[in-house]
């Protein structure tokens, strides 16, 4: 075999060895992404955790009072450090804020005027008085369920709100009523009443 016909394939293994190696790394990338979404998907749950737990914790000791930034908190060693968004590049917390609620606002709803949630580089540590937690900026789809949620803005952080990971929060419910039964009419016997056998043929 000549010179010239090894080298041609060589040339040829390479060129199928440069192929497969960018088909695997092709794969990969997906796979990678996910992982980095999952990583910062936890961070966001930790550290809206942290800092949830440190407004309940603010409050307790100030009288149920609320604090107005998350550098009181920090001053106050009720929190180890000023936590950011991971969602965001920017960093910046949706601050919840009394008399908006716990429900989560979206993209798709508008909150009231009183209530707007300030855009990105609005200073937010006085507005509206203390804070009850806090929720990301990201409306981006989540990789799991957080108290039914699967959008990031929908992901509230705040002092009463379950954490749920995983599937929606539990809500106690009025019990179901009893069902109708033939032998009473249509309705049911009142508590301790037993019906004797037969009466369901009574006229």
């Amino acid at each position: 075999m000549s010179r010239r016909s090894e080298a041609g394939y060589a040339l040829v293994a390479l060129v199928a060895a440069v192929t497969v190696m960018l088909i695997g790394l092709g794969a990969a990338a997906p796979t990678w992404r996910y992982v980095m979404q999952d990583d910062r998907e936890q961070e966001l749950i930790f550290r809206g955790t942290q800092i949830a737990d440190a407004v309940a914790r603010y409050q307790k000791k100030h009288g149920n009072a609320l604090p107005v930034s998350l550098e009181v908190l920090v001053k106050g060693k009720f929190l180890r450090k000023e936590w950011k968004d991971p969602m965001t590049k920017d960093g910046t917390w949706r601050f919840v804020r009394p008399g908006e609620g716990i429900a989560p606002i979206t993209a798709r709803t508008s909150p009231p005027p009183t209530t707007r949630p300030p855009g990105p580089g609005v200073a937010t540590r006085t507005r509206f008085g203390g804070i009850l937690g806090v929720a990301s900026l990201s409306d981006r789809q989540s990789l799991r369920l957080f108290n039914g949620s699967q959008r990031y803005s929908e992901w509230v952080f705040a002092v009463g709100q379950p954490r749920v990971v995983g599937k929606s929060p539990t809500v106690p419910g009025p019990r179901p009523a009893p069902r109708a039964t033939p032998d009473t009419g249509g309705f049911p016997p009142p508590p301790g009443v037993s019906l004797p056998p037969g009466d369901a043929n009574l006229p």
